[in-house]
């Protein structure tokens, strides 16, 4: 969920960070690490400052390189850690080999007229992990509170999408068509058959109290779905009768997994909308178990002859409603007979 913005730009628009950084950290050396020699030694105090700027731009160009490259390799706030610990440990390693080129050049160049030892090595090497690790942070923190504020407003963007989705598809399951075919249906039974008539009555009330209960819910169980699935199912049965047929193969200890509601439904209604049904070649839907965790859905493929334009506003629904739970999106299958779709069911514990 992380903004492309940030993931393509590795979040380096740091122009003041550097303009205020550097002098301040350069400040901060001199007068920490070399005021003694600056006053024992009677040293320039602008010598000594440029020449800690000049090791201050050193570190901090190497340490901006190393951060791009991680930024890169792990973006976002989801990979904050990996993104650290690699900065961490490559930091380390770079420290000491800066301080090996930086004593070796000071060495041979006599700065100061100082010989520098082993010692001086790993001080060198300490100091300067000490200050990349300062600059690191530096970074990290302005980059993770924009990646935190970017996600943020990414979860507030799905949050309005699913309330959006729960809107549109309340409207599409209670539009004007379904309750006149509907009532349609049952006007055939009334005369034909009182029994089968009060039964889809019953049905339908069923139907309609779901889709206005479930709307409520963010996940429900999934032994609820396939049970309003059945209901929905035999109105739609009832309508097209042999022209329409339902298979449900679900192992039981999925019963208790979550789901969103309407997920089933949609998916139901999406292939009866576009695909022929007739006697001779009936539309045959399946629901299964799929994996550990999956329900896939599946039809044969026979798509109306002339094809509407699909604006695939049911799936782009779900796919927002699993984005929200942070759940892996519907995956969907195609081939010149068959169209199928893999959704995944919610443990309990992510409500």
């Amino acid at each position: 969920m992380d903004g492309d913005r940030i993931k393509n730009s590795g979040g380096m628009n740091d122009k003041y960070l550097r303009w205020i950084g550097m002098p301040f950290l350069s400040i901060l050396y001199t007068t920490a690490v070399n005021l003694p020699a600056v006053i024992h030694e009677h040293r320039p105090w602008w010598k000594q400052y440029l020449t800690d700027f000049v090791f201050v731009l050193f570190c901090w160009t190497v340490a901006r390189m190393v951060i791009r490259f991680c930024r890169k390799k792990y973006p976002g706030a989801t990979h904050t850690y990996k993104r650290v610990s690699l900065l961490f440990i490559i930091m380390i390693g770079l420290s000491f080999l800066e301080s090996f080129l930086i004593v070796a050049f000071l060495n041979y160049t006599r700065y100061y007229n100082l010989q520098f030892s082993l010692f001086d090595l790993f001080y060198t090497g300490g100091l300067i992990l000490v200050f990349s690790l300062l600059i690191v942070a530096a970074y990290e923190l302005v980059y993770s509170l924009g990646a935190f504020n970017q996600l943020a407003l990414e979860t507030e963007k799905l949050k309005r999408e699913n309330l959006q989705s729960q809107l549109d598809s309340l409207k599409e399951q209670i539009k004007p068509h379904f309750l006149f075919n509907s009532l349609s249906t049952l006007l055939g039974l009334i005369d034909e058959n009182k029994e089968r008539s009060k039964k889809f009555v019953e049905e339908l009330a069923y139907v309609y109290r779901y889709l206005l209960q479930s709307n409520e819910k963010e996940l429900i169980p999934l032994s609820d779905e396939l049970a309003f699935i059945k209901a929905y199912y035999y109105l739609l049965k009832t309508r097209f009768e042999n022209r329409l047929q339902l298979d449900i193969d679900i192992r039981k200890e999925l019963m208790l997994q979550h789901i969103p509601p309407l997920t089933l439904q949609i998916l139901l209604e999406n292939a009866v909308k576009h695909n022929a049904l007739s006697l001779e070649n009936p539309l045959r839907i399946t629901i299964k178990s799929y994996g550990e965790h999956q329900i896939e859905m599946a039809n044969n493929l026979q798509r109306k002859i002339p094809t509407v334009a699909s604006t695939h506003t049911g799936l782009a629904n779900l796919a927002s409603k699993y984005k929200l739970l942070q759940a892996p999106v519907p995956e969907l299958f195609e081939t010149h007979d068959q169209f199928k779709v893999r959704v995944s069911l919610i443990s309990n514990s992510v409500q």
